[in-house]
């Protein structure tokens, strides 16, 4: 048993992978209900808004956004940015441009690791490699 002291209410608990005892961990997502809930229905409300009429602070809502839990909505004063290039974002940490460069870096990488005769291609016009069976004369 690991115990822990969470992070919020510094109260013990038994730690499972979350920084948070299970009451502040509940507390959490009534708040990022709420947060969710108000920027539904109030898309356009900046985030000093969204904090005071859902007494919740600002670092939460961003790590909320940042997680993907929240998207915000075209137009919203609420400006993110990618960490990678900068460009205005509604959730994550990267615009798709730059995700979609760092997914093909790591498939490069990925290839690069595997060895020469499974980085080719394979040809499945060719008969090489495949499997025959039963065809030709009958036996008598």
């Amino acid at each position: 048993m690991d115990a822990r002291q969470c992070k919020k209410c510094k109260r013990l608990f038994q730690y499972v992978g979350n920084p948070l005892c299970p009451s502040c961990i509940k507390e959490m997502d009534h708040k990022f209900n709420a947060v969710r809930d108000y920027l539904y229905d109030n898309a356009n409300a900046s985030m000093e808004e969204v904090c005071e009429k859902c007494e919740v602070e600002m670092p939460d809502i961003r790590r909320w956004l940042a997680e993907g839990r929240l998207m915000l909505a075209k137009g919203s004063p609420i400006m993110l940015q990618c960490e990678k290039c900068g460009a205005p974002i509604l959730t994550g940490k990267q615009c798709e441009q730059c995700l979609a460069k760092l997914k093909n870096s790591l498939q490069g990488a990925a290839d690069s690791m595997r060895p020469k005769e499974e980085r080719k291609p394979l040809d499945y016009n060719k008969d090489s490699g495949k499997m025959h069976v039963g065809v030709g004369k009958k036996k008598t």
